[in-house]
């Protein structure tokens, strides 16, 4: 709002008008208002002259321009936060295989609500539903990383852990004369220290119905309460991801039925999760869902590939160009499509059982580069082609004399 160009002579004519009357009501109390304003005007110049010992001044008027300051936190406070929509899904979907139109939804919207900076509102409250293994939580992973550059902002919890009405405890506080009760739950914590985070609440279904309803404040009234000493805990720089593997098969046939409308898709997602024992409020509170769909075809190979890669990777060893023998991947398509739960998550795990091994035997011959190769019903690992030439050639010269 602009300010009044004569605001300071409007308020000086105010005082004199107010001390005439005052002084004509009793002229003692308009000598002590004179007295008191002397001594505040006084207060006033020295405080902003800073002319008061240290332990009084703000540290900012101490060490600082406290009013550039204040003026840049205010400007930057304000400022519209907007996001590239296509460049965070193209980006999201180099390392999330098969769920392009969940992808892109989910950065559409983000843009919006980001932009949009609802007061006393989370920036969104997302349901990822379908069945397990297709990538719901390693996207708000992935989302945590595009978003705020690693996965400091991310908050990860396993609902399962809260199957019990009392374990709500620990995610906001123990009450006073509890034990416990000293320190904050692991989510009021999280949000007081790192406000602006993805929360993922993993298989929410599993949580308690009580534990549900306990967010139900973190969304709709932008707060947390810390049941210990009663303190609000702001959410609204937070993103709220749940993910859930209740009524898949359901929702994967509403998710090919629906595919060009996703109004619809969502409300009978909602609708699925409703008659899964989700309770109404809680459903009312949850922004958008997203359905994933069941990974088919290459793309299980791209997943299982890629899975195989970050295995490598922790040993600290590369994959060759072409080192995954096509035969793993087609095993790996196979068993997935025979499999009803599980996902390509439990084809991963029986992999890495079988190439571990190799992999430390790599790493401890010094190999750098690796190839995976079908043997049988066994993967066995071997070095690459062109560090396979070196070991031999080297093993063919002849020993120093």
């Amino acid at each position: 709002m602009m300010a009044m160009p004569f605001g300071p002579l409007m308020s000086l004519m105010f005082s004199v008008m107010f001390m005439i009357a005052i002084s004509k009501f009793d002229p003692r109390l308009a000598a002590l208002a004179v007295v008191l304003s002397g001594v505040a005007a006084f207060l006033i110049f020295a405080y902003r002259g800073r002319f008061f010992p240290g332990f009084i001044m703000d540290v900012l008027d101490r060490l600082t321009d406290k009013d550039a300051l204040e003026h840049a936190y205010e400007t930057n406070v304000r400022k519209d936060v907007t996001i590239d929509a296509v460049k965070l899904a193209e980006a999201v979907k180099g390392r999330v295989i098969g769920q392009d139109r969940a992808v892109d939804s989910i950065a559409a919207q983000l843009r919006r609500r980001l932009s949009a900076q609802r007061p006393n509102k989370p920036i969104a409250v997302f349901c990822l539903a379908g069945p397990p293994g297709v990538g719901k939580t390693h996207l708000a992973k992935v989302l945590a990383e595009e978003l705020y550059g690693g996965q400091k902002n991310l908050q990860f919890f396993d609902m399962s852990q809260f199957g019990q009405p009392h374990a709500a405890s620990s995610l906001f506080g123990q009450a006073r004369g509890y034990v416990g009760s000293t320190s904050y739950g692991a989510l009021t914590s999280a949000l007081r220290d790192i406000p602006d985070s993805v929360v993922l609440l993993d298989e929410f279904e599993k949580a308690h119905p009580e534990v549900h309803k306990r967010f139900l404040t973190a969304w709709n009234d932008g707060f947390v309460t810390e049941v210990s000493d009663g303190s609000r805990v702001p959410t609204t720089e937070t993103i709220f991801i749940l993910t859930t593997n209740a009524a898949s098969r359901k929702i994967g046939d509403v998710a090919k039925e629906f595919a060009d409308d996703p109004d619809e898709m969502a409300r009978m997602i909602k609708r699925a999760l409703g008659d899964a024992q989700f309770a109404p409020e809680v459903l009312s509170r949850i922004d958008d869902v997203f359905a994933f769909r069941p990974l088919e075809g290459l793309d299980i190979a791209r997943v299982v590939a890629l899975e195989i890669e970050n295995l490598a990777v922790q040993y600290g060893l590369k994959i060759a160009d072409g080192g995954i023998d096509p035969s793993i991947l087609l095993d790996a398509i196979t068993a997935l499509q025979k499999k009803t739960d599980g996902g390509v998550r439990d084809i991963a795990r029986a992999i890495e059982r079988q190439v571990t091994d190799g992999l430390l035997e790599a790493r401890g011959n010094n190999i750098e580069t690796v190839r995976l190769m079908a043997v049988g019903e066994k993967v066995e690992v071997e070095a690459a082609k062109e560090e396979r030439a070196q070991i031999d050639s080297a093993s063919r010269m002849p020993a120093a004399e």
